[in-house]
């Protein structure tokens, strides 16, 4: 066994000893870096632009040579729209450590609402503890040039600012939230930075089932009146059938100190639309192409004469809170709060 460490001889040569003495053949050898400065080095260039064989690319994978000598890294080809910031400038990264790199596609992870990889999707299953704690959804992706950061959207009534979530049953902290709004119910959990971006949202059956699928967004547009609309919270899955009932009116939540603005969803079909645990989930319609309008997030449920419950699959099935007929607020109404704020390429 070959052995690569940077400094603390005396402590390695400590560490092996025990392995030594059952007969395991250990070479030390010097490396230039440790493992701690070369995953901080391979961490700053995830998303960001790096030419890569004279191809400006995408980094979406580096990490350590197994000598200790500098990085792996692997990059995806830029599009042309793809290849400024929001400044006009190319932000081409620049590794503080030696590498050698790959053109390749970014990896196709095979992943669900429950086990959403980076980049992370709309409609995935959210906790505020890793494996547990409250639940919520993520609404849409969105990109804000001027920080250069992406962000997921969620209901603001689902944390305070500056809470951080696990991205579904992984151990993948996402936040803190920042930007919140309840006249909007909205806030902003931001990913990641750099030219990488993933405009979809999951649809099809909730968490722990095997028909989901992700869908483009193409762009946002606000509702009227009697049209029909898709929801797609992680608990309860895709509903549609859910017609736009009443236009944008003030609502009181007992979480906020001001009105919420949100339209009236009422299911024309059979079931539930939502539980608790699908706020701040994705609201679209279908465009023939496959593709999706992105328009709202869910906000709450509408309360009829009385409480119907659903089975929770994410918290063994225990039994939670379930409606018909919803509120949802307004998704173009929140982008142009932050302007230079996008939804889709």
């Amino acid at each position: 066994m070959t052995l690569y460490h940077k400094g603390g001889e005396e402590q390695v040569e400590a560490a092996v000893a025990p392995q030594r003495a059952k007969g395991v053949r250990v070479e030390l050898r010097s490396a230039p870096y440790n493992r701690s400065e070369l995953r901080e080095a391979a961490a700053s260039l995830m998303g960001r632009s790096l030419t890569i064989d004279g191809q400006l690319t995408s980094v979406h994978s580096a990490g350590a040579r197994s000598d200790g000598s500098g990085l792996l890294v692997e990059g995806e080809p830029l599009r042309a729209n793809d290849t400024n910031s929001g400044n006009g400038r190319a932000r081409t990264a620049e590794p503080p450590v030696p590498w050698t790199g790959t053109v390749t596609g970014a990896p196709a992870p095979l992943e669900s609402r429950e086990q959403d990889a980076p980049l992370h999707s709309g409609g995935m299953l959210l906790r505020q503890r890793y494996k547990g704690g409250p639940i919520c959804t993520s609404g849409f992706v969105v990109t804000w040039p001027q920080r250069g950061l992406d962000y997921l959207m969620t209901a603001a009534h689902c944390s305070e600012a500056g809470k951080t979530w696990y991205a579904g049953d992984q151990d993948i902290k996402l936040g803190p939230v920042s930007d919140r709004s309840e006249r909007y119910d909205t806030e902003l959990i931001p990913t990641h930075g750099g030219f990488l971006h993933n405009y979809t949202i999951w649809s099809g059956q909730p968490v722990y089932r095997q028909s989901q699928q992700l869908l483009n967004v193409n762009r946002a547009a606000h509702s009227y009146v009697g049209e029909y609309l898709c929801v797609s919270g992680s608990l309860s899955g895709e509903v549609c059938n859910l017609k736009v009932a009443e236009g944008k009116h003030f609502t009181r939540y007992k979480e906020f100190s001001t009105g919420t603005e949100v339209y009236t969803l009422k299911n024309t079909g059979g079931g539930f639309t939502a539980m608790k645990g699908d706020s701040g989930g994705p609201v679209f319609s279908r465009n023939l192409d496959g593709s999706v309008v992105a328009r709202g997030l869910i906000s709450a449920g509408v309360i009829g004469a009385k409480t119907e419950t659903c089975s929770n699959p994410a918290a063994n099935n225990s039994p939670v809170e379930c409606y018909r007929h919803i509120y949802v607020t307004d998704v173009p109404d929140v982008l142009n709060q932050h302007p230079g704020m996008r939804i889709a390429n």
